[in-house]
């Protein structure tokens, strides 16, 4: 039997590599970094024609199940399987045409051609990424084998999902590891039996050098970074820029990232005369996004919760900005204030308000030795509780306990036992 610091994990994410999910490389490097073997499986192939060059540091072996469900080798691969465990399979195929969410045919087909895989690979246990459709694959994995399975649960997967639906997933987990505090308190109100932990992502600060004030641009260049959508403020952002420029405080304003509201952004940028002093920048590769930290004087995301419910945990690009010695603004929202001190490494603001940003902006552009306490204050913070080498060891002892079929008694160090809402 394979010792614990090698178990065979299988990592199942819904699309690989994926530009903006940087949280999800930095794990799996550090996983491999303290002795965990992976095997990385992936619903959907990329979609960005770029990719950050760290993901080919990943040594991982990964495998694309197959793009049609339905095609005839897929099929012939069900029937087999159907042939050897013919009710096992017929439970699961009957769960997966009953459950409430969608593609439980698909769903189910997937599941099969990924326990086909698991088998050959001589995987012991399945880890996901996102409580959506991803562990909805992994839950059919283990009805139709009874491998053991485990869930990365994030902001967008729980808070868009129906309680029932994360509740019968949670409770048939192994364990569930989550991003903030937050989430772990809300996801234990729904389903209080389950195994629940909370486990920061960590960054690794290597790749983050920190700041030197003689890099910073003229005028100064106020930074921001995420998907183009609405929870992330981005809105907000741009209307506090016309009030700095109606004030008379000279700056650049970088928006990096993509997403559905690209076109009504660019319209209000263009609608206040702002074109020439507030960009979209599109997608950028990691080393491009380090410089832009390297050059700017401010990380401002000002999170907010949208209509359908949607919303932030603790961004990354919070934790890589602190990294860089950069003073952060953003908003009492989900679990950012576990990781912004107000007015010690950075300023909160209430969602949606513009006068609050602007003022929070304007007090630390116009303060260089604010500037400079807040940054390393942050990289102190990043240091000390978010670290990738200290949170992965969690997930480490959580994911050899599970392989081997142990209680999860095994916690790193100063870590949390799983919480329960009684």
């Amino acid at each position: 039997m394979a010792s614990p610091a090698r178990a065979r994990i299988g990592f199942l994410v819904k699309t690989y590599p994926k530009l903006s999910e940087t949280f999800i490389l930095e794990e799996i490097l550090g996983l491999e970094r303290i002795g965990i073997d992976l095997h990385i499986f992936s619903l959907n192939p990329p979609r960005d024609a770029a990719v950050h060059a760290a993901f080919a540091q990943v040594k991982a072996p990964l495998t694309y199940l197959p793009k049609a469900a339905f095609s005839l080798t897929n099929l012939l691969t069900q029937a087999k399987r159907a042939l050897r465990h013919p009710v096992r399979y017929t439970k699961t195929l009957w769960f997966a045409l009953n459950r409430p969410e969608p593609n439980g045919v698909r769903d189910c087909l997937r599941a099969g051609a990924l326990a086909e895989k698991l088998a050959q690979q001589g995987i012991e246990h399945l880890h996901t990424h996102f409580i959506s459709e991803p562990a909805g694959v992994a839950e059919l994995v283990n009805r139709l084998t009874g491998m053991p399975f485990s869930i990365s649960a994030h902001a967008k997967d729980i808070y868009l999902s129906d309680p029932p639906i994360l509740r019968r997933k949670l409770d048939a987990a192994k364990f569930t590891v989550t991003c903030t505090a937050y989430n772990r308190s809300h996801l234990a109100s729904i389903a209080p039996m389950a195994n629940i932990f909370r486990m920061y992502h960590g960054i690794d600060l290597a790749r983050f050098p920190g700041a030197d004030p003689a890099d910073r641009a003229n005028p100064p260049l106020i930074l921001s970074v995420g998907r183009l959508r609405e929870k992330k403020g981005f809105a907000t952002l741009i209307k506090s820029c016309l009030a700095l420029h109606l004030s008379g405080i000279a700056f650049r304003c970088e928006i990096v990232g993509y997403g559905e509201e690209q076109a009504k952004l660019q319209r209000s940028i263009d609608s206040y005369g702002l074109a020439s002093i507030v960009f979209l920048t599109g997608k950028m590769t990691h080393t491009e996004l380090i410089e832009r930290y390297r050059r700017a004087s401010l990380f401002v995301l000002p999170s907010q919760i949208a209509e359908d419910g949607d919303r932030d945990g603790i961004p990354n690009v919070l934790l890589e900005a602190m990294a860089m010695e950069l003073p952060v603004v953003s908003t009492v929202v989900s679990g950012i204030p576990e990781v912004i001190e107000n007015g010690v490494n950075g300023l909160l603001i209430p969602p949606q308000d513009v006068p609050a940003l602007t003022q929070a902006i304007t007090t630390i552009l116009l303060d260089s030795n604010l500037q400079s306490q807040m940054g390393k204050a942050g990289r102190r913070l990043v240091d000390s509780m978010f670290s990738n080498q200290r949170n992965l060891l969690l997930l480490r002892d959580l994911l050899a306990g599970a392989a081997l079929a142990k209680p999860q008694k095994s916690i790193a160090v100063g870590q949390e036992e799983p919480l329960r809402a009684h």
